[in-house]
Order: structure tokens, then C-alpha cells, then sequence
């Protein structure tokens, strides 16, 4: 499997779980999902997300950054659920809990697969760079 589909799988995965953890949140924060204001913030997920795929298929200069803070807000997104949920010892509470940890561990994931991916990116650079110095010098004599 290529970096570029892990980045893509590890990210939609990550997105998901701070999506439904965020949720979750706010059920448990006494506001309801059918409010207007909880929208913003969960589609926010969404299109973060979509950012980080589309980046990874193009394969653009700062993608690699771009999945390193993404999946870092995905991280802290699950770790503020994971902090944040009361009951902490009924069955919701360890499931949100486990969640949490879920979520934790793939955005995490996501920021090595983002730091694999600009490495990638470099050296694809710097062969392009070497082909071209190569052809110049090579056109030169």
C-alpha cells in the first residue's frame, strides 16, 4: 500500500472518530445535535478531512504539512473527549474512553504518515532537481 493511501485511510478513519467523539461531546455538554451551532464545528471534520485526502492524491508541496497538523488537531480533538467525558467508569464513559484512545493512537499515525509523506516529497524533489542539473550539464558541452 502506498504512503499516500495510508494518509488517505488513516485520516478518514481519525476524521470519524473526533467526529463522533465531538458529538458525543455535545450530546453530553447538554446541547443538541439539531441545533445550528453544533453543525459548524462537525462539518469542520469533514472538510479537514477532504483537504488531506485531495492533498495526498495531488501530492502538492506542503501536504505533508497539512496532514501533520490536521491529524494533530484529530489527536487533540479525541484526546479533549477523552478527558472530558463523565461518567468516566460507566460503560459510556469507557467507551468513550476507548474511543478517545482509538482516536489518540490514529491521529498519531497520521502525523508519521504525514512526516513520511514530506520526506517522500523531498527526495522526489531532489531527483527532479538532479534530472534537471544532469540534462542542463549534458546540453552544456
Amino acid at each position: 500500500m502506498k504512503n499516500s493511501d495510508k494518509v488517505i485511510a488513516v485520516t478518514s478513519v481519525a476524521a470519524i472518530v473526533a467526529l463522533v467523539l465531538d458529538a458525543i461531546m455535545f450530546i453530553q455538554h447538554g446541547q443538541s445535535l439539531a441545533a445550528i451551532s453544533a453543525w459548524p464545528r462537525l462539518l469542520l471534520f469533514v472538510v479537514l478531512a477532504g483537504i488531506v485526502d485531495g492533498l495526498a492524491l495531488v501530492k502538492m508541496r506542503f501536504c505533508g504539512y497539512a496532514t501533520i497538523f490536521i491529524n494533530l488537531y484529530f489527536a487533540i480533538a479525541s484526546l479533549a473527549a477523552f478527558e472530558m467525558v463523565r461518567p468516566r467508569t460507566s460503560a459510556y464513559g469507557l467507551f468513550v474512553e476507548a474511543l478517545g484512545v482509538a482516536g489518540i493512537l490514529l491521529g498519531a499515525a497520521g502525523i508519521y504518515y504525514g512526516v513520511k509523506q514530506r520526506h517522500e516529497y523531498t527526495e522526489m524533489r531532489i531527483e527532479q532537481l538532479m534530472k534537471k542539473a544532469k540534462k542542463n550539464e549534458d546540453n552544456g558541452r
